[in-house]
Order: C-alpha cells, then sequence, then structure tokens
C-alpha cells in the first residue's frame, strides 16, 4: 500500500483551507468561511471525478 500525501487523501480539507486563506487576504475573515467551504466542495467534486475515472478509490 503507498502512502498518498494530505492533498491527495484529503484534498477538500486542503483546498478549503487554501480558498479560506485566499478570501481572508483578498477579502476578510467573514468571507473567508464561505471561500473555505465553496474549497472544500469543489475539492470532493474533484477527488469524486477521478474516482469515476480511474476507476479506485484514492483514499
Amino acid at each position: 500500500m503507498e502512502v498518498l500525501s494530505p492533498a491527495q487523501t484529503y484534498p477538500g480539507v486542503v483546498l478549503g483551507i487554501l480558498c479560506a486563506g485566499v478570501g481572508a487576504v483578498l477579502q476578510g475573515v467573514e468571507s473567508s468561511v464561505l471561500w473555505g467551504l465553496i474549497g472544500y466542495f469543489v475539492g470532493k467534486s474533484i477527488q469524486s471525478t477521478l474516482w469515476t475515472i480511474t476507476g479506485e478509490r484514492t483514499s
């Protein structure tokens, strides 16, 4: 079993944190919550798409 990086194992969480950070810098703390949620769901969508294409789960 190969060891996966956190970005491969938890893409929703990683992308959510990144988007929240960018939202905090550009628009303030209140907007960072919304950007974090958007990033999380975009990351989960990417993960699901990759599972569909490759035919296997990465985590």
